[in-house]
């Protein structure tokens, strides 16, 4: 047994979730999709709500980095954001599998999970906008607001078009007009 298994295993398994829901999806039916007995799947995962929570715990890491990288890359807030709105943007089909499973499908954990995954998506992925958002106003690159709302505004900007392929645009660009929208908004 290999991690490349367990990989397989999470990319299998999140595709399963999303596309029949988590309640619909058997062991068997992943075990039987990736070619190994219930067992090897039992080897890496406890239990289903292990393996879902593997699969958040994985993409919420990814998803951290990708925000991370954008905040160090630059020293303008407008890059900064821009960096870290292409990469989330830029995700593939199954990153954005694993985002719609950690939005629709967090309920089936238990109580201590959803909360201590809660508490890490604010305090790493929330916290990396925020931490942008406060340094730009600090430096005079933008005005000062209520940084958390700033920070939700901004998400909600980006929710339609991050669960899917950028719905037919192309990222740079898309990404583009997004942060000017949130920078700037529709006016003259």
């Amino acid at each position: 047994m290999t991690i490349d298994l367990r990989e397989k295993i999470m990319t299998e398994a999140a595709t399963r979730f999303v596309a029949s829901g988590y309640h619909a999806v058997s062991m068997r039916e992943i075990a039987e999709a990736v070619g190994a007995s219930k067992a090897a799947i039992y080897y890496y995962f406890a239990d289903k709500e292990a393996l879902l929570l593997a699969i958040m715990e994985h993409s919420l890491t990814q998803l951290i980095q990708i925000m991370q990288a954008g905040a160090k890359a630059h020293t303008d807030t407008e890059q900064q954001l821009l960096a870290m709105v292409q990469g989330l943007l830029g995700l593939d089909a199954v990153q954005r599998a694993a985002m719609r499973l950690a939005m629709f499908e967090l309920q089936h954990l238990g109580e201590v999970e959803r909360k201590q995954f809660g508490m890490r998506y604010e305090r790493e992925f929330i916290e990396c906008i925020r931490a942008v958002l406060r340094a730009g106003q600090a430096s005079g690159q933008i005005r000062v607001m209520d940084v958390q709302a700033a920070t939700w505004a901004l998400l909600g900007l980006l929710y339609p078009f991050s669960l899917t392929q950028a719905r037919g645009h192309d990222v740079p660009t898309l990404s583009r007009t997004l942060v000017d929208l949130f920078l700037h908004g529709v006016g003259r």
